[in-house]
C-alpha cells in the first residue's frame, strides 16, 4: 500500500528518513555484485532532488533511447514530500518505468540515508546549485556513480573536492554540461579547431537574463513536512519563502515553474554559471584549452534593485588566455544567446541552443540574424563539410551516463576539463564581485598576488555541511595543485 503525503509528513517530522511499510518491495541487488558480464545486471539508480530538471528532463532522458534496459530507478530523496511523491508517480507511469519500483522504504526525506542504501549504484543529484558539491563528494565516498547538474560547484576549492574525489574512489562523475553532446555544438568546435575561419582570436558567448523578482512574500510559515533546515544545507540561516526557494503548487499540485533560488547569491552564480556552464564549455573546447585556463579574468555587471534576488544582470567579462584569445561574454542584449568563434579575418561561426543542424539551415547570414538558428557561419564552405578529424558523438548526455556507468568510461566530459569549465565560471563571478582583473595560474589552480581572491576558494559553510569537512580525507592540497 503507498504511503500517503499526510503520513510521509508525520514521519519526516519525527525525524524518520523514509516511509516504512509492512507491503513487500522489489529487491534490488547493486549492479556491481553481479558483475560487469552478468547479461541480467541492471544499473540501480536514486535521485536527489526532485524538482523540474529531475522531473521534466533528467530523469525521462536516462530511461529513453534504450535506456531503460539497463537501469531502474528505485529510490527518490527530497526535502518537499510534494514533489518526491509526484517523480514517484510520473516514474511509474506507462511512458516511464510502467510500474512502481520505488518502495516506501525507500523514499528518503534525508539525503544520507539514500547514499547508505547499498542497492543504489548511482545518483542523480538535481538540487540547488550550493548543495552540489558535498552531495558529489559524499556520494563518491558511498560508492556511488554520479549524475550532477551543472554548475559543478560554486568555488574552485569545491571543484577541486568533486574531481579528486570521484578520482579517488574510482567513480563515473558526469556533469550536465549537455552541449557536449550535441551535434551542432560538436561540429562547430570542430570547425573552429580546423581553421576554416583561421586563427580564433575572439569568442563571443551570449547568456540570457533572469526573470523580474516574483511578488511573493519574503517570509512565510515552513510547508508541513519539508525541511527547511536542511535545504539550507551550508548557507546562512534564513526564513523561508517561496522567493527563496522554490514555487509551491496549489491544491496539492506541484509547481515547475523556474525556482527562486537561481537568482540568490547565497545559492547559485548567475547566468555566468547557468547558461555559462555550457557556452563556457563550448567556447573553451572551440580553443582547445580544455586542460588549460585563462591568464587574467575582468568584468563589470549591473545588479538589479530588487527585494531579496540579487544575483548579477547586464554582464560584461573578458577571459584572457596566452594564446592571444578572448572569451567575452555579455547578455543577450549584446550577444545572441550561444557562442561565437571569430577568425582573425572576420570570418566566424555561431552554435544556439536551438538543435542539431539540418541542410536548410542558412549559411551567410549576418552576426546579428542568428538568434534562434542552431549553426550558422559567415559565409559559405565554413559549415557545410563533416570534419577532417571528426570528435566523437556520445549518446544524449543523460543517456550517455547510463552508458558510461555500464561500461565504465570513457567520458564524454573527462573530470579534469569539468573543472577547467567549472573554474572559468566561478572567475568570471569573482571578477564581477570583486571589481577588478584577476590574474590567474591556471596550472597550480591559484590567483596570483591576490591574497583575498585565494581566500574565496570555499564559502563559509553551517557547522556539519559543506565539503571542507572532508579536505584532509581527500588530501587536497589547493597551493601545490599540479593536475591536468
Amino acid at each position: 500500500m503507498a504511503t500517503t503525503r499526510r503520513e510521509f509528513c508525520r514521519r519526516s517530522a519525527v525525524g524518520l528518513a523514509g516511509i516504512i511499510t509492512a507491503g513487500a518491495a522489489p529487491v534490488f541487488v547493486p549492479a556491481s555484485v553481479l558483475g560487469a558480464t552478468a547479461p541480467s545486471k541492471k544499473i540501480a539508480l536514486g535521485v536527489i532532488g526532485c524538482g523540474r530538471i529531475a522531473h521534466t528532463y533528467n530523469v525521462p532522458s536516462c530511461l529513453a533511447n534504450g535506456g531503460k534496459a539497463h537501469c531502474d530507478f528505485i529510490a527518490l530523496s527530497d526535502v518537499d514530500p510534494d514533489r518526491l511523491l509526484s517523480l514517484r508517480k510520473k516514474l511509474a507511469g506507462k511512458k516511464m518505468q510502467g510500474r512502481d519500483l520505488v518502495a516506501d522504504s525507500r523514499c528518503y526525506a534525508d539525503y544520507r540515508k539514500l547514499l547508505a542504501d547499498p542497492a543504489i549504484d548511482g545518483v542523480l543529484i538535481a538540487t540547488p546549485d550550493f548543495w552540489h558539491a558535498q552531495m558529489a563528494v559524499e556520494a563518491c565516498r558511498a560508492g556511488k556513480d554520479v549524475f550532477l547538474q551543472k554548475p559543478m560547484a560554486l568555488t574552485i576549492g569545491e571543484g577541486r573536492a568533486i574531481v579528486d574525489a570521484a578520482k579517488k574512489y574510482n567513480r563515473i562523475l558526469r556533469t550536465g554540461t549537455q552541449q557536449r553532446t550535441e551535434e551542432n555544438f560538436i561540429h562547430a568546435v570542430e570547425c573552429a579547431r580546423e581553421g576554416r575561419i583561421g586563427k580564433v582570436v575572439r569568442v563571443e558567448v551570449g547568456v540570457p537574463d533572469d526573470p523580474k523578482e516574483y511578488k511573493l512574500p519574503l517570509e512565510e510559515p515552513v510547508p508541513a513536512g519539508f525541511d527547511w533546515n536542511m535545504w539550507l544545507g551550508s548557507t546562512p540561516d534564513a526564513p523561508y519563502s517561496q522567493l527563496r526557494s522554490h514555487q509551491r503548487g496549489k491544491g496539492g499540485k506541484v509547481n515547475f515553474a523556474r525556482p527562486s533560488w537561481m537568482t540568490i547569491q547565497a545559492y547559485t552564480m548567475g547566468m555566468v554559471a547557468n547558461w555559462g556552464a555550457h557556452h563556457m564549455d563550448t567556447a573553451i573546447r572551440g580553443l582547445g584549452e580544455e586542460l588549460g585556463g585563462p591568464v587574467s579574468v575582468e568584468g563589470t555587471c549591473v545588479y538589479p534593485k530588487r527585494r531579496l534576488w540579487d544575483v548579477h544582470g547586464d554582464c560584461d567579462i573578458t577571459w584572457r588566455y596566452a594564446s592571444g584569445a578572448e572569451i567575452k561574454m555579455a547578455s543577450t542584449r549584446k550577444y545572441p544567446c550561444g557562442v561565437r568563434f571569430v577568425g582573425e579575418k572576420g570570418d566566424w561561426i555561431f552554435c544556439g541552443f536551438a538543435g542539431k543542424q539540418t541542410k536548410s539551415d542558412p549559411v551567410g547570414v549576418s552576426a546579428d540574424k542568428v538568434a534562434g538558428m542552431p549553426i550558422a557561419a559567415s559565409r559559405k564552405g565554413i559549415i557545410e563539410d563533416p570534419a577532417s578529424k571528426p570528435l566523437p558523438r556520445p549518446m544524449e548526455h543523460n543517456r550517455e551516463w547510463v552508458e558510461e556507468m555500464r561500461t565504465r568510461g570513457p567520458l564524454a566530459m573527462p573530470l579534469e576539463e569539468a573543472q577547467r569549465t567549472s573554474v572559468a565560471c566561478v572567475l568570471g563571478y569573482m571578477a564581477m564581485k570583486l571589481g577588478r582583473k584577476l590574474k590567474w595560474d591556471a596550472k597550480g589552480e591559484r590567483f596570483i598576488d591576490d591574497a583575498e581572491a585565494n581566500g574565496m576558494m570555499f564559502r563559509p559553510a553551517r557547522p556539519g555541511f559543506g565539503v571542507q569537512q572532508y579536505l584532509k580525507d581527500l588530501s587536497i592540497n589547493m597551493r601545490q595543485s599540479s593536475r591536468g
